[in-house]
């Protein structure tokens, strides 16, 4: 099989997915603060520095976004009760909301595309991504 080919033409065809135009902006917030809100959202809370692992940006990067974000009140910081030289990151009602709003818009886009795809076809296509996010993680250990 010419997997090199499969590979040009899929890089290709998640590229048009990928930065297609969107409709709206995502929360008025950068790509990164839309990740850090949603990811401190399915979290509850979050060490700064885990952020900027999982981002893979810089502590530099991740300390400007949180205080643009704490300055527009959609994160606060608190000190770890287990050890107070660390510090947490939770979100506000505000970031809670836009978390969710943003989480919902994008849900709804994955929604019209599973549509498009009918039943069947949706079903294989989530099979053929629980297998290449197993074959990740099982390659990562």
């Amino acid at each position: 099989m010419e997997y090199e080919k499969i590979a040009d033409e899929m890089f290709h065809m998640v590229s048009k997915l990928r930065f297609g135009q969107q409709t709206r902006p995502l929360s008025n917030a950068t790509h990164g603060e839309h990740f850090a809100l949603v990811y401190i959202y399915q979290r509850g809370c979050v060490q700064p520095g885990d952020l900027a692992q999982v981002m893979n940006a810089s502590t530099a990067y991740v300390a400007k976004m949180l205080r643009g974000l704490e300055e527009r009140e959609m994160i606060r910081r608190r000190p770890d009760d287990q050890d107070r030289r660390r510090t947490l990151i939770t979100l506000t009602k505000a970031g809670e909301s836009a978390a969710q709003k943003d989480m919902d818009f994008v849900r709804g886009h994955i929604i019209q595309m599973l549509e498009t795809l009918g039943e069947e076809d949706a079903q294989h296509f989530l099979r053929i991504l629980k297998k290449l996010i197993s074959a990740k993680e099982q390659s990562e250990n």
